[in-house]
């Protein structure tokens, strides 16, 4: 994990952390001897020593030692990275929230921008973001991580960094790899297979190399696979000194039950004990909240997976030719699939509670004669149907990127680069198991006919509305038949398209020399053009046809499918972008100035969507002695909306709302959409580091970097049924520009019942603002040690602040320290081989966290405790002639850690009680073999 510009690891020996198979072609040297690689975060600086924006170079062979599974998951065991999604990640099938998602410091996925050998990669996702586990993994050679701001060098997106991934183009040979893995609870089996070629061609003029990699994780489909998932942890309270946050064990919701509870009538309070039995409701202990309870006859989220599945598969290819000494030809290509699997929740209404006729022909006679005594023609009944399968999320994302392009030399000094690269990804998104109101509403009407049989009331109200409904018997824990539950069920689903065309180009080279040195210039322009489309087969605002149905079913505000569901869009944009880079050397060979030098660039973006954006950069690199070195800089960054940011298409739900201008509650329509008049986040960052390589200590080096960043104008969803916005609409008299998010049929002036809202709204609007500020450390030591190498690294992140005001008047909200961004993180790594034998072991620690970002919110249970987890890694090698072994064997989570308890106040009993990044699957072995010729 290298940090480049730590340039105490150019001159000593890199750690040997894996065995490198590939005999790829080492890239070409600078004049003073050291390695020089094209620096991500800059088009002028070739050599690491010189940058003054800090990146952290880390090979594929280090990622992979410790964590043999892929490379984002290596990648988020850095440090820097922060609430990045996973496959651990569960979620509704609104989107494929378990793919792999790079967050840099907590900021925002969408605000790092991810780069495939310097190009975008597409997004793959409505929301614009990037799943990377689609990326090709096996011919990478290495990931570049900036972690400062880069627009004024790549554009939008580019505000707490870029991650690089760099394909090895210069691979010779042939490389395999095969692996298997499994937990010590004998469950998430996971199995890898690639296989790499390259070589010359045309008398060494060509070059040629491909690529095919398998993945797959069964991953963990029950979270009731472990103890803290049967346990059912979760919060009561209101968080209030009076009433703090109480962690509770064994939670249940008594509104209803699995085998069904009647909630109101002369019968309130039994529910069906067995199938058509009724019996008395067994209350668990009370809480504060008067539908939670700790342990009874209520019910709570099943059937949860832990670990999402995820299945890819991966293929790349390159070619590339001299044109002739000075222009060099080069087309690459990828083609991936990715499919991630997981359960979201057990199938039901998203109340669990139905309207059921009192003359129910499947309610037992005696149920019947007791509701008609008392003249009940209808009653509301509880139910949850842990019996039948949950719904579920089934995303599968294809993506294809194809680059061609000429890079060569103009006289002997200027370099230049053109390239088209054309990225398509598809999604499709399967809500398996999606209840439909309407078959709902009619199988849970059951009546007998004149025949004796028990069918769908509306099969004989309305013969031709429901052909085929099923009856579903819902009086018993398993009293439902798979065949009528499956009636009701749909599989609804979107696909999602999204198409990105960019055309770029560069010229970089010297114009002239100063008494320190050459000048460096570049200018490079680019052209973008990007589509999104969405067709869906459940639209949000599609309401049922309620026609023969009695009970059950909303014409007016209810949808057809019962969750989850997303609306068809359109959207196109282009961008057009111009940029101008220079690094100036100032002074040179001086006392305490080896070097100084100043690099500078600015860009300036047009958007055919929201306008015209520039971005600046500013910074210095300062060589003091040869033991210590100083760098700085100073940028103006931006985030652009993305497409669905701008237009989203409207969405309808109804919800319960009390409106604190009529001081009425009533059931209004929750409006989402998006917002066409947004522009570009803006966002300023400051970085300040140096790095210290001590002569008296060789093999020793140490960095340090400051940074702060300062997001004004930031995107985000701002609902009207916040109750502080209507509190500041209503100071302002109607004024505020957050007035605009209740749409009355009267005058703000009018206070009566009759000018309550008829939709609030819920909009990306440009008010927010984010705070963030920090250190990032590393330390290297490297040594021959007993005849072997030696080293050890280690990494870490001090984020004491990352704070958010999501609108003016809103309470500051301190992310740093809290649920999934601690404030210190430390990644340790020691290597040692010696011949063939190697030993590698990686911890990573976290320090303790608050339970809630809020800190007005009051928990009993105090922090989250610190924790720290460590994977173990054996190999040997073994070489004969030409082709080498590498027999590898990882225990990941080595001492079987349990992760510290951080139960949540939201839904009973669906999320796993451990905060972002915290270990959920134990002890973890893989065994494999990495073999090249």
């Amino acid at each position: 994990m290298a940090q480049t510009g730590n340039s105490a690891l150019q001159d000593v020996p890199a750690p040997t952390n894996s065995v490198q198979v590939e005999k790829a072609t080492p890239a070409a040297a600078s004049p003073d001897g050291a390695e020089e690689i094209v620096i991500t975060g800059s088009r002028v600086i070739t050599n690491g020593n010189n940058s003054p924006t800090p990146v952290t170079v880390v090979t594929v062979a280090q990622l992979q030692q410790t964590t043999p599974s892929n490379i984002p998951d290596g990648l988020n065991t850095l440090p820097v990275f922060s609430a990045s999604n996973s496959q651990r990640t569960i979620n509704n099938a609104s989107g494929n929230t378990t793919g792999n998602y790079l967050n840099l410091r907590g900021i925002g996925v969408l605000r790092t921008l991810i780069l495939i050998d310097g190009h975008r990669v597409p997004p793959t996702t409505q929301n614009g973001s990037i799943d990377v586990n689609t990326l090709p993994q096996l011919l990478l050679q290495r990931v570049d991580v900036v972690t400062g701001g880069a627009s004024a060098v790549y554009g939008s997106d580019a505000v707490t960094g870029v991650v690089n991934f760099i394909i090895d183009k210069k691979f010779n040979g042939l490389k395999a790899q095969l692996q298997g893995g499994i937990s010590s609870h004998k469950d998430d089996g996971s199995q890898r297979a690639g296989v790499a070629y390259g070589r010359d061609l045309f008398g060494g003029r060509g070059h040629f190399e491909a690529s095919y990699e398998y993945y797959n994780s069964d991953g963990i489909d029950d979270k009731e696979d472990r103890p803290y998932g049967r346990s059912v942890y979760s919060y009561s309270g209101l968080g209030t000194s009076a009433s703090p946050y109480t962690l509770i064990t064994d939670s249940r919701n008594n509104t209803a039950s699995a085998g069904g509870l009647i909630l109101n009538g002369p019968l309130r309070g039994q529910q069906f004990v067995a199938n058509g039995v009724l019996g008395p409701f067994v209350h668990g202990a009370p809480t504060s909240a008067s539908t939670l309870e700790s342990g009874g006859d209520g019910y709570f989220w099943k059937k949860s997976s832990l670990l999402a599945r995820l299945r890819s598969h991966q293929a790349f290819a390159r070619f590339d030719y001299d044109l002739a000494e000075n222009v060099q030809f080069y087309t690459q290509a990828s083609a991936s699939e990715s499919q991630n699997f997981n359960n979201f929740i057990t199938s039901n209404l998203s109340t669990q509670t139905y309207t059921i006729s009192a003359q129910n022909a499947f309610l037992p006679a005696s149920v019947r004669n007791t509701l008609a005594g008392a003249g009940v023609s209808s009653f509301t009944f509880g139910k949850v149907f842990n019996n039948e399968a949950p719904i579920s999320n089934d995303t599968r994302v294809r993506n294809v990127f194809v680059n061609p392009g000429l890079t060569g030399t103009l006289g002997e000094k200027f370099k230049f680069d053109l390239a088209y690269s054309f990225g398509m990804s598809k999604s499709r998104t399967i809500n398996v198991n999606n209840p439909n109101t309407q078959r709902t509403s009619a199988a849970l009407d059951a009546v007998t006919s004149p025949s004796g049989q028990i069918v769908c009331a509306v099969t004989l109200t309305n013969p031709g509305l429901y052909p085929g409904c099923i009856p579903l018997n819902p009086f018993g824990p398993t009293a439902d038949d798979v065949t009528a539950f499956n009636y009701i069920q749909d599989n609804s689903l979107f696909h999602l398209t999204n198409k990105q065309h960019d055309l770029s180009g560069s010229i970089a080279g010297s114009l002239f020399n100063t008494w320190a040195g050459p000048v460096q210039m570049a200018v490079s322009g680019e052209f973008r053009h990007l589509t999104l489309a969405v067709d869906s087969t459940a639209e949000p605002t599609a309401r049922p046809n309620c026609t023969g149905l009695r009970f059950n079913c909303n014409s007016v505000s209810g949808s057809v499918n019962q969750s989850n569901i997303i609306a068809s869009a359109r959207a196109k944009q282009s961008v057009s972008e111009g940029a101008f880079e220079v690094d100036v050397p100032i002074l040179a060979d001086l006392p305490l100035v080896q070097s100084l030098n100043i690099n500078a660039a600015v860009r300036y973006t047009h958007y055919t969507t929201s306008g015209n954006a520039t971005t600046w950069k500013v910074g210095a690199d300062w060589h003091v002695v040869d033991d210590l070195r100083l760098r700085a800089t100073r940028s103006r960054d931006i985030r652009a909306p993305t497409l669905n940011d701008l237009f989203a298409p409207v969405n309808e739900s109804p919800f319960g709302f009390t409106d604190e201008h009529t001081k009425i509650n009533f059931t209004s329509t929750l409006r989402s959409l998006g917002n066409p008049a947004l522009t570009p986040e803006i966002a300023n960052t400051t970085t300040v580091g140096g790095v210290y390589r001590p002569s008296w200590f060789p093999g020793f080096s140490f960095a340090a970097d400051y940074y702060q960043i300062s997001i004004k104008d930031a995107i985000t969803s701002i609902s009207g049924a916040n109750i502080t916005i209507q509190q500041l609409c209503e100071a302002s008299n109607g004024s505020s520009d957050l007035c605009n998010l209740y749409i009355r049929p009267l005058p703000f002036s009018d206070r009566s019942a009759a000018n309550y809202p008829t939709y609030v709204i819920s909009q990306p609007l440009n008010v927010a603002s984010v705070k963030a500020h920090g250190i990032d450390f590393e330390a290297n030591y490297v040594r021959s040690l007993m005849g072997g190498n030696f080293s050890i690294r280690a990494l870490a992140s001090y984020q004491p602040k990352l704070v958010t005001v999501q609108f003016v008047g809103a309470p500051p909200q301190n992310a740093a320290g809290a649920t999934g961004v601690p404030s210190w993180k430390v990644t340790g790594v020691l290597h040692y081989d010696i011949g063939g034998f190697g030993i590698d072991t990686q911890t990573r620690w976290r320090n303790a966290e608050r339970r809630s970002a809020n800190p007005t919110l009051v928990f009993r249970d105090g922090k989250i405790p610190a924790v720290s987890f460590t994977d173990l890694t054996v190999s040997y090698r073994v070489k004969r002639d030409e082709s080498q072994a590498q027999f590898f064997f990882t225990v990941q989570n080595l001492f079987n850690k349990v992760s510290p308890l951080a139960a949540g106040a939201g839904s009973i009993g669906f999320s796993y009680p451990v905060v972002n990044g915290d270990d959920v699957i134990g002890r973890y072995y893989t065994a494999g073999v990495r073999f090249g010729f």
